[in-house]
This record gives C-alpha cells, sequence and structure tokens, in this order.
C-alpha cells in the first residue's frame, strides 16, 4: 500500500497531513538502499524531521492522541546504526543463509563426497579467484565485457520459439528481450487502428521513413533493471477462457539524446504510452532495431511542491494525440501513472479504463525501490 499512499492522498487531504505521508513514506524507502552516502543519510534525517515537525497535525485533527509509539522512537536510530552497521538491508540472517548455500552447499556438491573438507576449500579458492579476475576485467572493459557475454549468450544458447531474444541498444545502457516469434503477424493499419489505438500510425510512419531514425552511442552503464512493458490488444472470451482486458503499459522514454545519461534522475525522459512493439517488411528498409508506436504525455516539468511528484497530461497536436514511431533502444523502463483525484475517486475508472479517461497523471516514484532512486536526485 506504501507503493500509492502519496498518489491517493494528493488532493484528498490537505497539504500539512500530506506532508506527514510523504516524510513518513520517503523515510520507509530511503532506509530501503542497499547503500548509502552522506547524502543519502542527510535525505533520511531530513525525511525523519519532516515528519516530527509536521505530525501534531493528526492531533490537531483527532485522528490520534499522541505519537508515543515504540517504532517511532527506534527509528530515531536508524542512521546511528547505519552508520555503525551499515546498510539495513543487512541486519536479519537472510544474507547468511545465502553465503551458505554459496560457500558450503555447492562446494560440497563440487566435491566427490570423500575427504570433501579439503576440496571444499580448494573450490571455494578457485571461485574467489574467478571473482577477482572477472571484477578486474569488469572495471578494465566495463562494455567490452558486456558485450562479450551477450554475444556468448545468443551464439551457444540458441532461443527457441517461446524463448526471447536479447539485443544490445545503440543507447548502450538500454538492453531489451523480444519474443523471437511476435505473437500477431501481418497486421493490417486498420487493426492497429481498431485494437491497438493506434490511430495517427500512418503519419508518424511516414515521419519515420523521411528521418529514418538517426542513430549515436552513449556511455554504459553496467547496471542493469529489468521491466516489462506489454501492448497487447483485448483477447475476446473463448470457449471457458474469460476476456481479458487490453494492456498498452507506460514508459519512460528518451526524448532528448543529448541530456540523458544513465542512472541519472529523468534528464532528457518523457513519458509515453506505448501502443505497438513491431517490425516493418524489408521493403521499407533496414532498422538496427524494432520499432514502437507511442502517445507522448506532456513533458516532466519542475515537481509538485507537496508531493514532490511530477504531474503530466496527454500531450496533444492539432487536437490528435501526440504520437511518434520511435526505436525501442529508446524506451529505458517501464513508469507508473496515478490518476489526480480530488477529495473522491471518481466511480467510473477502473484499472481498464483510468488511462483514457483521467484528464491528469501523477508520476509515481514509489512503485519501487529503483523507481525512487531514479526520480529523487538529491
Amino acid at each position: 500500500m506504501q507503493k500509492v499512499f502519496v498518489g491517493i492522498m494528493a488532493g484528498a487531504v490537505n497539504e500539512k497531513v500530506l506532508t506527514v505521508v510523504r516524510a513518513v513514506i520517503d523515510f520507509v524507502y530511503y532506509a530501503q538502499l542497499h547503500s548509502h552516502t552522506t547524502r543519502t543519510l542527510s535525505a533520511l534525517q531530513h525525511s525523519l524531521e519532516t515528519f516530527h515537525q509536521h505530525k501534531d497535525i493528526f492531533v490537531d485533527l483527532e485522528i490520534r492522541e499522541h505519537f508515543d509509539i515504540p517504532k517511532l522512537h527506534s527509528i530515531q536510530h536508524y542512521i546511528d546504526s547505519i552508520v555503525a552497521l551499515g546498510s539495513a538491508d543487512g541486519y536479519n540472517t537472510e544474507s547468511p543463509e545465502r553465503l551458505h548455500i554459496d560457500f558450503a552447499k555447492e562446494a560440497y556438491r563440487a566435491s566427490n563426497k570423500r575427504d570433501y573438507t579439503e576440496q571444499m576449500a580448494v573450490w571455494l579458492q578457485r571461485q574467489e579467484a574467478m571473482f577477482l579476475r572477472t571484477a578486474y576485467l569488469t572495471w578494465l572493459h566495463p562494455k567490452g565485457l558486456v558485450q562479450d557475454v551477450v554475444d556468448d549468450e545468443l551464439l551457444d544458447d540458441e532461443p527457441s520459439d517461446s524463448e526471447e531474444e536479447t539485443h544490445l541498444t545503440d543507447f548502450a545502457v538500454v538492453q531489451y528481450r523480444l519474443a523471437k516469434s511476435p505473437p500477431f503477424r501481418n497486421v493490417t493499419v486498420e487493426t492497429l487502428a481498431i485494437q491497438h489505438g493506434a490511430v495517427d500510425f500512418l503519419p508518424a510512419f511516414r515521419e519515420v521513413i523521411s528521418v529514418r531514425l538517426p542513430f549515436n552511442r552513449y556511455i554504459s552503464s553496467n547496471q542493469m533493471i529489468t521491466n516489462r512493458i506489454r501492448t497487447t490488444p483485448t483477447r475476446l472470451a473463448r470457449g471457458r477462457h474469460p476476456s481479458v482486458p487490453a494492456n498498452f503499459d507506460t514508459a519512460l522514454v528518451i526524448e532528448n539524446p543529448e541530456e540523458y545519461r544513465p542512472s541519472s534522475s529523468l534528464n532528457g525522459l518523457r513519458v509515453a504510452q506505448v501502443r505497438v512493439i513491431f517490425n516493418l517488411p524489408r521493403q521499407f528498409g533496414e532498422f538496427r532495431h524494432p520499432l514502437a508506436y507511442i502517445e507522448w504525455f506532456t513533458p516532466l516539468g519542475t515537481p509538485d511542491r507537496v508531493t514532490g511528484m511530477h504531474l503530466v497530461k496527454r500531450s496533444t497536436r492539432a487536437h490528435r494525440r501526440n504520437a511518434e514511431i520511435i526505436s525501442v533502444d529508446r524506451i529505458v523502463r517501464s513508469c507508473h501513472l496515478m490518476a489526480k483525484c480530488g477529495r473522491e475517486v471518481d466511480r467510473g475508472w477502473t484499472t481498464d479504463n483510468v488511462l483514457e479517461e483521467a484528464a491528469a497523471f501523477w508520476v509515481n516514484p514509489y512503485i519501487t525501490v529503483d523507481e525512487f532512486v531514479m526520480t529523487w536526485s538529491w
């Protein structure tokens, strides 16, 4: 529930209450980070101070009588504990239990089960040597090592029809996987307009053919995050199988390559809804990557003062949705939009129609910790 608290509260409560809610949620997300710096610890402290500074609003509104809660006392020691003992995700038995598998069980399985103690020690020494060598090569040739690994996987393990293919992109930080066999073949433009909502496919197609998608290369990052973006039309009920609603996910797309830098907030990115992912017949030319028909939302401006979230709306041109065909390597990751509500939520909204019915949307950074880290620049 903490993933959607701030978005739901925005507009439903007064600013002081929302400030307290956001401070608590921010504290929870900062505390989940796997590593910390002085800046992240300062942000953690600031969230705690903001909560204590404004928490009396709950007493004034007679929601609570007091805040004598043990957990609220314990969180005051988080920063000191993190400085002394490391990030909070290491305070349970999960890590040593995992290491027992890596250093004991796997080592034992690698032995011939006789005089195994010495064999286990040798196996662990060799594993450590391989790890150190790999770490050195990654530091020495980060981009080349990623390329070699991906190429080896593609050569050694040829995917079947049900498996996926991995591709390095021109924006080297972004990699993507596509099904080897597309679920829909030889789709007409009329089908794209009716079933996928790609009503301006032809104008966008003419533009992309004339421009022919210029490509550039950018500095890569070794850290990869896997997202799934769906562009599936409605599936009608068939036999005992019920109907399945359409899914056209929203994503962060590289709009300005000169401003975009991997893992550096939202610079150069813009929200779009992905309607179609497709390949063209060869008579239209050779494209290095599959293409995607997208519908833009308005650019990301200054975050809202109270919620800290970006507010976007559908982007239009000549009273029609602002659509474009792009190369899929410009799609960085999925993102979560929440309809902007007031005191009450429109009862007509559902998960299937809210993207079409709502007028404005919050870009929700709390859907994952990775999204939170990417969205907030400290």
